[in-house]
């Protein structure tokens, strides 16, 4: 595999894409079994253990970490530096700051949830 081809916008926005993807159907998996039962003692259980803060925190630095290294760090360190100036960056510089704000948002979710600001019980 060509080594320039993992600098690709279009596969760092997959990683992102996908990342998203994945935190969002995780976040999901309490409504959708509120949905197949009427168990709410079940219900609750599965609330507490499946979003608890700490939980969370390591699901989205993972989440964070993969981004940072698959899609956010080729971009903005190329392997080659005359890349650069190959061919226009628009589409590049457009997913670069995609990843910036998926950063800072879930940075930002991580501080509310640690200053209890923010509390996780998406289906009240």
């Amino acid at each position: 595999m060509d080594r320039h081809s993992t600098n690709s916008p279009g596969r760092c926005l997959a990683v992102l894409l996908a990342a998203g993807a994945l935190l969002w159907t995780i976040w999901q998996v309490p409504g959708w079994y509120r949905l197949g039962t009427t168990d709410a003692a079940g219900l609750a259980m599965l609330m507490r253990l499946w979003q608890q803060p700490l939980l969370v925190a390591l699901l989205l630095a993972a989440a964070n970490a993969v981004v940072l290294y698959r899609a956010t760090l080729p971009l903005a360190l190329p392997d080659a530096p005359a890349t650069l100036l190959d061919r226009p960056r628009h589409q590049a510089d457009f997913v670069f700051w995609l990843c910036v704000v998926f950063h800072l948002g879930t940075l930002l979710f991580l501080l509310l949830l640690g200053a209890g600001w923010l509390h996780l019980n998406p289906l009240a």
